[in-house]
């Protein structure tokens, strides 16, 4: 497979993984210089018509996932029964690979890397795309730091699976939620429940659930509870445990609703402030939980969740004053999906500004125009006021008609768009009036670019015009010579003359002293001498028959009269014989026969 291209563009050079359903090379992009990763699926699965079709949906559908902490595929296809899937090369480690090399992580980075994992799976839900195989092999962790999740719709086991219908189980059974093992359908609460997995696994070092048989920790994933993390390790936090718990419910209704929630809880975690999770006793109890008599009214009960409520509020706020330097914190809202001048007045309204403004040009007529599409940083997140909040705005950019302008001004058209790669392909014309102009332009007027957009620009240059020397009349050598030194090609037709000597020129085009464009091809044509004849049987026929034959193989009859009144008229005898070669031009001596 090394050394193998796809598409005439992606070139394998090193196999870096394997798994169950394919394997991983680097790849060298010849088109755009840059190293990818390209995914081979696995044989087998190119004889299920019901996985490839689910192949094709779901690499498509995550391909338009672009976002910091996903891992981008850039495009998707097959060579006959071979597919592949070539995606962003990330350099670095995946979390296993961390985990089993260096134990169990520091509760604040676990929070840190499970947040970013947050913000991807909030992403991908917002598209309509589960994940449904979240686990720390699925999750890498680049040089820097940064935090990418990989196989988003993608990472799907076979036999047809991939599809999210009843009675169909999917994913890795250490990580797998409830209504995974029983086969039910899942939504994103369910990638909530397998991040949930992975962050007791940073915390604790071990999978809540594990077992040598897959179908005893299915059953347990279902029926059993999870030891509490601090029971396996005391350092453990009692809030993020409660996210923990929380995310490890096994009703789904009392997990976190969305990624964002999560992800808003770790970020109050890591801030030093309340989170909304709801921490364990000693006993495994959660708190608040006020005992009351059997007798208590429901009002008493009210009051008194009521009053804890309040306290913790009240609680909340002091803390994160304290913890911020007396700086009050908002959170950011979803800007996403909104017209810029509207997400701007909402920051403005919270406290907030609009901080850089990068643009996104759209690819698509359907795609809205003036739109965040992404932002930075993330909504839930909080922030003091007066911070700013960078966002991605869609932007549409057509390409103008340059036809018929000036080079100059047609650049200055598109270097006014920020357009910098500009290709410029000089044409020969002959109208002058085309000189300087732009005959054709790539892309067409009209079409959606984008600043990054690759321009070509056919202009009209002068041609230069030579007078073609004579050469009529010269020997081939010295003729292709003399055109050559007069910077013409020369090609070369030879034809049979019985009035040009052999190797000498008879005629050319174009003819001698025209003006032509420096260049141009001169054909000469130069003669092989006269050509061979097969003399014709011209015995019984009359002089006037035998004149005829002869002339029309430019041959030259000589008639001789002989007394002979049986064939007066007649051709009695003939010089060559028939059938013999002889140049055109030769003479064929005859006797015709005549009365006495």
């Amino acid at each position: 497979m090394l050394g193998r291209i796809f598409n005439q563009r992606y070139r394998l050079k090193e196999k870096i993984g394997s798994g169950g359903m394919a394997d991983v090379y680097l790849a060298d992009d010849l088109l755009l210089s840059r190293e990818v990763a390209v995914k081979v699926l696995h044989p087998q699965y190119a004889a299920d018509p019901a996985f490839i079709q689910r192949f094709r949906h779901e690499a498509q559908a995550a391909a338009n996932l672009n976002h910091p902490n996903i891992v981008s595929i850039y495009d998707w296809g097959n060579e006959g029964d071979v597919y592949y899937i070539v995606m962003e090369f990330v350099e670095g480690r995946d979390l296993k690979t961390i985990l089993q090399s260096e134990g169990r992580l520091l509760p604040e980075r676990a929070a840190e890397i499970a947040a970013e994992i947050c913000a991807a799976l909030q992403f991908a839900h917002r598209h309509n795309l589960v994940h449904r195989d979240i686990k720390p092999h699925n999750i890498f962790l680049t040089s820097v730091g940064q935090v990418k999740v990989m196989d988003f719709g993608i990472a799907r086991q076979g036999n047809g699976s991939g599809m999210t219908q009843t009675g169909m189980v999917m994913g890795t059974p250490q990580y797998i939620s409830p209504e995974q093992a029983q086969g039910l359908p899942v939504d994103g609460r369910s990638d909530i429940y397998s991040l949930g997995i992975v962050l007791y696994e940073m915390l604790t070092g071990r999978v809540p659930f594990d077992d040598p048989n897959p179908v005893t920790i299915a059953y347990k994933q279902v029926r059993e509870d999870p030891v509490p993390p601090s029971a396996l390790d005391p350092e453990v936090p009692p809030a993020l445990e409660a996210i923990v718990m929380k995310a490890l419910a096994k009703n789904p209704a009392n997990r976190f609703q969305t990624a964002q929630e999560m992800k808003a809880d770790l970020l109050r975690f890591l801030e030093g402030m309340p989170v909304t999770a709801t921490p364990l006793l000693s006993e495994g109890h959660t708190a608040p939980a006020p005992v009351v008599s059997e007798g208590s009214s429901r009002r008493t009960w009210i009051w008194i969740t009521a009053g804890v409520v309040a306290f913790l509020a009240v609680l909340g706020v002091i803390l994160g004053l304290v913890l911020t330097g007396g700086k009050v914190k908002v959170e950011v809202p979803n800007l996403q999906g909104m017209k810029f001048s509207e997400a701007e007045e909402t920051l403005k309204a919270l406290g907030l500004a609009v901080g850089q403004v990068d643009y996104h040009y759209i690819e698509s007529p359907s795609e809205p125009e003036d739109v965040v599409v992404s932002q930075d940083p993330e909504w839930g997140t909080l922030l003091p006021k007066g911070e700013r909040v960078n966002l991605v705005v869609s932007r549409k950019m057509v390409m103008p008609g340059v036809t018929g302008k000036s080079k100059e001004e047609a650049s200055d058209i598109l270097r006014g768009l920020g357009i910098t790669v500009i290709e410029i392909v000089n044409r020969p014309v002959e109208d002058e009036e085309d000189v300087g102009k732009v005959l054709a332009q790539e892309p067409a007027a009209g079409r959606l670019i984008s600043p990054s957009t690759a321009v070509r620009l056919d202009v009209g240059v002068e041609v230069k015009k030579a007078a073609v020397p004579d050469v009529a009349g010269m020997d081939r050598a010295d003729a292709e010579r003399r055109l050559r030194d007069a910077g013409f090609q020369v090609e070369v037709v030879e034809e049979a003359s019985p009035e040009v000597e052999k190797g000498k020129v008879i005629r050319q085009s174009p003819l001698a002293n025209q003006k032509v464009p420096e260049g141009s091809t001169v054909t000469i044509v130069v003669s092989t001498g006269p050509a061979l004849v097969e003399v014709p049987r011209l015995l019984g026929m009359t002089e006037e028959e035998a004149r005829t034959a002869l002339g029309a193989l430019r041959l030259v009859p000589l008639v001789t009269y002989v007394v002979d009144p049986l064939n007066n008229g007649l051709v009695v005898d003939q010089d060559p014989i028939w059938g013999e070669e002889v140049e055109q031009g030769s003479t064929v001596r005859l006797k015709v026969g005549r009365l006495p």
